[in-house]
């Protein structure tokens, strides 16, 4: 993805953040089609909060988030927090949720994937630009 297109979709999300913040995420619950969840993860190497807003889909209940970082070839911040501490919190529907992420593999990383591109054709763009694998994470309670 060029330059140009990966910093015009930061500022629409830093956008949506500002609604989401304002109005205790009631606005802003969908973007591109899909559902958003505010994650907070402790930063792996700082030891502080980081606060993310995410599309997901529902995998058995629970959301599933992919870590695509808009088709940048490494994982995003969120991913290597979330393998460093899994425990994190997310709210969605409303509600805010103590959660573990779970890291997919294999045919549950594939099924999941497959509801991603359903979803939003575009990450399958997104995979076919990038050497690495895009990690998938469900959000299971704890």
């Amino acid at each position: 993805m060029a330059q140009s297109n990966r910093s015009k979709m930061r500022r629409q999300w830093r956008l949506h953040k500002v609604l989401w913040n304002l109005s205790g995420g009631r606005l802003g619950r969908r973007v591109i089609g899909m559902p958003v969840l505010e994650l907070v993860t402790t930063g792996h190497r700082s030891g502080l909060e980081r606060q993310i807003l995410i599309t997901y889909v529902v995998d058995g209940g629970l959301p599933a988030i992919v870590g695509t970082n808009a088709g940048k070839d490494s994982d995003p911040a969120w991913v290597r927090n979330l393998r460093a501490e899994p425990a994190a919190r997310a709210r969605w529907g409303g509600a805010w949720r103590d959660v573990v992420g779970v890291e997919l593999d294999g045919e549950d990383h594939a099924r999941v994937w497959n509801q991603v591109v359903e979803a939003n054709p575009g990450y399958a763009t997104y995979q076919d630009g990038m050497s690495r694998r895009a990690p998938i994470f469900r959000l299971e309670e704890r």
